[in-house]
């Protein structure tokens, strides 16, 4: 799995890396069944997934990630800040 995803057209390196891996495998005389798969842990990524999947074997996606980097803060600081109060509110 590849993290750090941001957007489709970097699936060019998939195939790259696909190729690698089936050269280093048949070097080794060792064939081992693979997938190929990306981490989508920012926006852009996420805006894009349906581009991106068509690429990949699999995707995961990183809330925690994608969280902060959407809101702009981190699960530390939500929890001891604005989370308290803004939780009452509901």
């Amino acid at each position: 799995m590849v993290p750090l995803w941001l957007a489709w057209k970097k699936s060019a390196s998939q195939k790259a890396y696909r190729g690698t891996a089936t050269n280093l495998f048949a070097q080794e005389g060792r064939p081992i069944a693979y997938r190929v798969g990306v981490m989508i842990e920012v926006p852009r990524a996420a805006a894009c997934a349906n581009e991106i999947a068509h690429e990949v074997d699999f995707m995961s996606f990183g809330t925690n990630d994608l969280t902060q980097l959407t809101f702009g803060f981190s699960r530390d600081d939500a929890t001891s800040t604005w989370t308290p109060t803004w939780s009452w509110e509901f």
